[in-house]
């Protein structure tokens, strides 16, 4: 398998880890999710209706995934829209699904990521 990969150095290891970490928050991927699936931008009203997270809660959240350069906002009037902005993180959703379908079990039954989100709370 031939796959074009940054040279592993402090400062890459640490971006992949922000990438992840911006999406492997169940909230932050909700939000994200819904921005794919969307036919067009949305705001933060409209991200909380459709989520049925709270207006701080969306936004924080919105702004992780700003600094991570997975959604873009463009301001009209006084409403920011915010859109997908990284096709490469929706196709890092495919790849986790399809990982999913081959054995969810294993996924969700992983003791190792249980007992490093147990030990973070």
């Amino acid at each position: 398998m031939s796959i074009n990969l940054l040279q592993p150095n402090d400062d890459v290891n640490e971006a992949r880890a922000n990438i992840f970490s911006a999406l492997g928050d169940p909230t932050r991927l909700r939000i994200f999710q819904t921005l794919v699936e969307a036919d067009e931008p949305l705001n933060v009203g409209e991200l909380c209706d459709r989520t049925d997270l709270g207006t701080n809660l969306v936004s924080h959240h919105l702004q992780c995934l700003k600094n991570c350069q997975l959604v873009d906002a463009e301001r009209d009037g006084r409403k920011k829209y915010y859109e997908v902005s990284r096709s490469e993180a929706v196709e890092m959703l495919s790849l986790a699904d399809d990982c999913i379908r081959q054995n969810i079990e294993s996924v969700l039954g992983c003791e190792i990521v249980t007992e490093a989100e147990t030990d973070e709370q």
